[in-house]
């Protein structure tokens, strides 16, 4: 790789500790709460509990099981926590994962930024604004330290340079197959970021129908060797990603959901996707964000005084084009229209560097602002988490009636089609209700089944042991009260057919928000045992 020269860099002193000072903030909201406020992760966390063999002794032995050979790719969270869980609670292991997510993408950032450039720059304390994002927020830890790691196996292409032809094949190779054990997807970011420093700073190789030629069979060259780890996965793997969906009877729950859906065709939908990279719960509060850290970068560009890496920034821009024809659910998988965008953030911020203000009293100034920004948005963040932990303290609340043993049945008032405006901030983000796996925690709290954990085969190595695999899914969310005894809601929650008689319990969340159809009142054969506002629990009655 290149290094440009480097103008505007500051004191590197200065920078070293705004950094500190940013990555401190960034990880302090993860330690103020109990359960951070990311989609999928309280699903996650009953896994990982599982996986550190805290269920044994419990009930909760005889109905999930770990099983190392269902998955051989996305499953970093769950090998890191099994190395942490040896030294720490499962807790502080929750913490440390989550902590480890939201730092890695932008020391990734930074790393590549400076292996393209020389010397710190006050640009590495924006790119500590990467850090919260709508990966985070879905909770997708292991997709996002995957690009952490992605990021920085890149940066190391410029130290591999004077090695033999056969090392550096064998180093990206290794490098390629550790990102895929971390996540499938960071390993098609990885591909995107070799072919991309392949081509080069400059837009040189596009010169001539010769030099074209040359770039392609060099990006080819330096890239292939990602795909060798995906072509050992696809022939050798027991299962793939997406293997739950129309599993065979006996090797998984009745999921058919096969479908491919894609997001909606408007203006709105498609700028909030291509806002992956910074959004989070609200959107005028990301759109300020988005004005922070784009403004300098552009001022810099109308002044000619942007250093950009051609190929990376041109790789980004494809991606960002690439990401409106992607589909949002496909295989069992959700959020794969935000996968590109995420890696397309990434990688433009790594392959700028503003080299403005001029003089070290406004590189000074630019710095304060950045850091400033980082401060005030992992504040906001901050608060959004420890107001939530009402929802979560609601539901420990709830369910501790539960006998150790019982089947929980989770169920949620539905308040729209998209998210409630009147409902409290982080409840929702973005039309997604971020709440919906919070209530899986019951399976660690009481000792109980509810039948969402995560045990999709190819995605997790966790399986659901007989019988209550008949009453379990893979991965899914929550039925609304409405669909209970709605026989068009058995294609998505078959375990709902005669539920009366296999559940003991009902728990209701987002029961402080009015359900817009039938009203859990109205169901017949509950008997309400306590409102705690947000989460309620119900007895069946047989």
């Amino acid at each position: 790789m290149t290094n440009h020269a480097d103008r505007g860099n500051g004191a590197p002193g200065l920078v070293i500790l705004a950094l500190a000072v940013a990555f401190a903030a960034v990880v302090l909201p993860v330690l103020l709460v109990r359960m951070p406020i990311l989609w999928d992760f309280p699903n996650h966390f009953v896994r990982i509990w599982v996986l550190l063999g805290l269920a044994e002794g419990t009930p909760l032995a005889a109905i999930y099981k770990a099983d190392w050979s269902l998955a051989w790719t996305n499953i970093g969270i769950d090998l890191v926590a099994v190395l942490l869980g040896k030294l720490f609670p499962a807790q502080v292991v929750a913490a440390l994962l989550v902590a480890l997510a939201l730092v890695s993408a932008p020391v990734g950032v930074i790393a590549l930024n400076r292996a393209l450039y020389p010397g710190w720059h006050w640009w590495h304390v924006a790119a500590v604004m990467f850090a919260w994002n709508f990966v985070i927020v879905g909770g997708l830890l292991s997709f996002q330290i995957g690009l952490g790691l992605a990021l920085l196996a890149a940066a190391l292409e410029g130290r591999l340079a004077p090695r033999p032809s056969w090392q550096i094949v064998t180093i990206r190779l290794a490098l390629a197959a550790g990102i895929m054990t971390v996540h499938v997807f960071a390993l098609v970011f990885y591909l995107f970021l070799l072919a991309a420093i392949a081509f080069g700073p400059s837009l040189a190789p596009l010169a001539t129908a010769a030099s074209r030629r040359a770039s392609l069979t060099s990006m080819i060259r330096t890239s292939w060797p990602c795909l060798a780890p995906a072509v050992l996965l696809i022939a050798f793997a027991p299962k793939l990603p997406g293997a739950h969906v129309n599993a065979a009877a006996g090797e998984g729950a009745r999921f058919t959901d096969s479908a491919i859906s894609f997001p909606q065709p408007t203006v709105l939908e498609h700028l909030s996707i291509m806002l992956t990279p910074l959004k989070t719960y609200d959107l005028l509060a990301d759109l300020l964000v988005v004005a922070v850290v784009a403004s300098v970068p552009l001022y810099a560009l109308w002044r000619r005084r942007l250093d950009m890496h051609a190929g990376l920034f041109g790789m980004s821009v494809i991606l960002f084009v690439l990401c409106h024809f992607m589909p949002s659910f496909a295989a069992g998988t959700g959020f794969i229209d935000k996968r590109l965008p995420a890696m397309a953030g990434l990688m433009m911020a790594a392959s700028v560097r503003p080299r403005i203000p001029a003089t070290t009293r406004g590189q000074t100034i630019v710095l304060a602002v950045m850091l400033l920004a980082v401060l005030a948005r992992a504040a906001w963040i901050g608060g959004i988490w420890i107001e939530r932990q009402r929802d979560v303290d609601a539901i420990e609340r709830a369910s501790a009636s539960i006998p150790p043993g019982s089947a929980v049945l989770l169920v949620e008032n539905f308040s729209g089609s998209v998210s409630d405006p009147s409902a409290p901030l982080g409840r929702y983000a973005h039309g997604e209700p971020i709440f919906r796996h919070l209530p899986t925690l019951v399976a660690i709290w009481r000792q109980s089944f509810v039948p969402t954990v995560f045990t999709a085969a190819g995605k997790q190595p966790l399986r659901v042991l007989p019988p209550w695999i008949d009453i379990a899914v893979p991965e899914g969310g929550m039925p609304r009260v409405e669909q209970l005894d709605d026989p068009a809601a058995l294609k998505d929650f078959h375990y709902l057919a005669d539920w009366r008689r296999r559940f003991q319990y009902v728990l209701l969340v987002n029961g402080d928000m009015a359900n817009i159809g039938t009203q859990i009142e109205q169901v017949p054969g509950l008997r309400l045992i306590t409102n705690q506002g947000f989460a309620r629990l119900y007895q069946i009655e047989r």
